[in-house]
């Protein structure tokens, strides 16, 4: 018994066993991957081909023969469309697959099919079958009719398909795929190329040796699986559209493992360049990135959900980060994706308005409105000791004819300059309009609040400011206010405030004069002692 036709058989049945330990791999990962089920049916159809044929050379009688030549034909068809549609899944086309479409793609096969299970009536597929003793096993000689070319140029065009679609798949995806791309080419090469030699009749015995060579592709998809993932591949239409979007995308799985990334995403987060396709999400950024928070929403399974991160990089850089479920077509969760939007730009902007707001452009200090809406918060929290203080620069429009308005302006800065140097961080500091300036002092007598308005008053008088070929003397007058002498309305402080500087200006500017309630009195150094700030 030991022939060439038993060899045929043992080699069969073995490559027929690992067709149904595929499908059984396919079925059990069908919802985790792309492609799965398809490929589940491809290795399906692939067990009824080998076992069938393997059960042909075991047959005794012609009976036998033509059955499990109909039984093999409920399979053999099908493994080329299948595979096209796998690969065409592969590289994007699967939003095509309506039920149209696949039926259109699947109908000649079941055309076959019904072709051999008839064929005693119309000879269309076997002209003739002839019967062959060799070494105790009898083979089966057929003559092909005119359906068989159909079924061969069918099964050869949907083949060829499939492998220019994965040679082209190879040329332009990522380099982490190359080995699934490559054993799925190698796959669909073998089985077409053998079946070429077996149709020019240069086989041992003219016997199929496809079903042999398939044990070959069978245990090479098999170590493909257990070693490195086969089915994880991504459509290469995703890829086409990452290729130029400015955000950066991600896509995982159902378990939280990047399967694919966009270029944009790689720049966004360089530690992808060591840990990325295969590596839980998690797991990625939490190398990276320690707000808990954020990881926490990245386990998250929430549709649609939104986070904005903030990322210290060489600087802080913002992001605004949108997960969304991704769903088969039987509305299934087949994994998320994560889209990366850089709004760095935008916050630094909306930051920057921001600060317009309640900042003067000029003197990068309060504006009026701040400055109010501050002080009022200061009044209500605590009114005790606290003073308002309100001076304008003398003579500044005589400033601005005289030397322009861009002296002017440095006026203004060089005055609000010296204030800062006696102002601690609690204390408001706003320019009320123009030329004038307001300072809010809690926690202060009016004693200190004087003695605070001296020391600018007198720094302003002996600081002259600098300029490209001239020397400006800057004063001021005051006014001041305080909680112990009048009322805690901020309007009537401020009314207060603005009549001590009236009388400031009227008794001949560059000094102090404070409200004590009853009337308004010129401080002068020596008269009240020194306070500390």
């Amino acid at each position: 018994m030991d022939s060439i036709v038993l060899h045929f058989i043992v080699i069969m049945s073995v490559s027929g066993i690992l067709s149904v330990i595929l499908s059984i791999i396919a079925h059990a990962n069908r919802h985790r991957y792309i492609g799965c089920q398809l490929f589940m049916y491809m290795s399906g159809a692939t067990a009824i081909y080998i076992f069938g044929h393997t059960f042909e050379l075991l047959a005794r009688t012609p009976e036998e023969i033509k059955f499990w030549v109909c039984f093999q034909y409920i399979g053999l068809p099908f493994i080329a469309p299948f595979s096209l549609m796998i690969v065409l899944q592969f590289t994007g086309f699967h939003q095509y697959f309506t039920k149209r479409r696949v039926f259109l793609i699947l109908l000649i096969p079941f055309l076959t099919t019904i072709m051999v299970f008839t064929n005693f009536f119309h000879s269309l597929f076997y002209r003739s079958i002839t019967m062959n003793s060799v070494d105790g096993f009898l083979l089966a000689d057929f003559t092909i009719g005119y359906w068989y070319i159909i079924h061969i140029v069918y099964t050869f065009g949907c083949s060829m398909l499939a492998i220019f679609m994965l040679l082209w798949f190879l040329r332009v995806t990522k380099k982490e795929y190359f080995k699934q791309i490559l054993i799925l080419l190698v796959g669909m090469l073998l089985p077409i190329t053998t079946s070429f030699i077996y149709l020019l009749g240069v086989t041992p015995l003219h016997i199929d040796p496809v079903p042999v060579v398939m044990f070959l592709t069978n245990a090479l998809y098999l170590w493909a699986i257990m070693s490195f993932q086969l089915f994880q591949l991504s459509p290469i239409a995703m890829e086409r559209v990452f290729e130029h979007m400015p955000e950066g995308v991600l896509i995982l799985d159902r378990y939280r493992t990047l399967i694919d990334y966009n270029p944009a995403a790689a720049s966004i987060i360089p530690a992808l360049a060591k840990k990325g396709i295969g590596y839980k999400i998690d797991d990625i950024f939490s190398g990276v990135i320690k707000e808990t928070a954020f990881i926490q929403w990245l386990r998250s399974p929430q549709d649609h959900s939104q986070y904005d991160l903030m990322w210290e990089k060489e600087q802080p850089f913002y992001y605004h980060l949108t997960a969304s479920s991704l769903f088969n077509r039987r509305g299934e969760v087949e994994g998320r994706q994560i889209v990366i939007s850089d709004v760095t730009e935008q916050r630094l902007l909306q930051e920057e308005l921001e600060r317009r707001a309640y900042i003067d452009g000029l003197t990068n200090i309060f504006n009026r409105s701040s400055f109010i809406e501050r002080t009022q918060l200061i009044l209500e929290e605590d009114a005790r000791d606290t003073a308002i203080l309100l001076f304008d620069i003398d003579f500044f429009k005589q400033i601005n004819d005289t030397y322009g308005h861009h002296i002017g302006d440095e006026a203004l800065r060089h005055v609000v300059s010296i204030c800062q140097q006696h102002l601690k961080m609690d204390d408001v500091f706003g320019r009320y309009g123009g030329e004038e300036f307001a300072i809010c002092l809690p926690h202060h007598s009016l004693k200190e609040a004087c003695h605070i308005a001296e020391k600018m008053r007198h720094s302003f008088e002996t600081s002259f400011l600098q300029t490209v070929g001239k020397t400006v003397q800057v004063t001021a007058s005051f006014g001041i206010a305080h909680t112990a002498y009048d009322s805690h309305i901020l309007e009537k402080l401020l009314f207060e405030a603005d009549q001590a500087l009236y009388m400031s200006k009227r008794k001949g500017r560059n000094r102090i004069y404070a409200s004590t309630g009853a009337g308004y009195m010129l401080y002068q150094e020596h008269d009240l002692p020194p306070a500390s700030h």
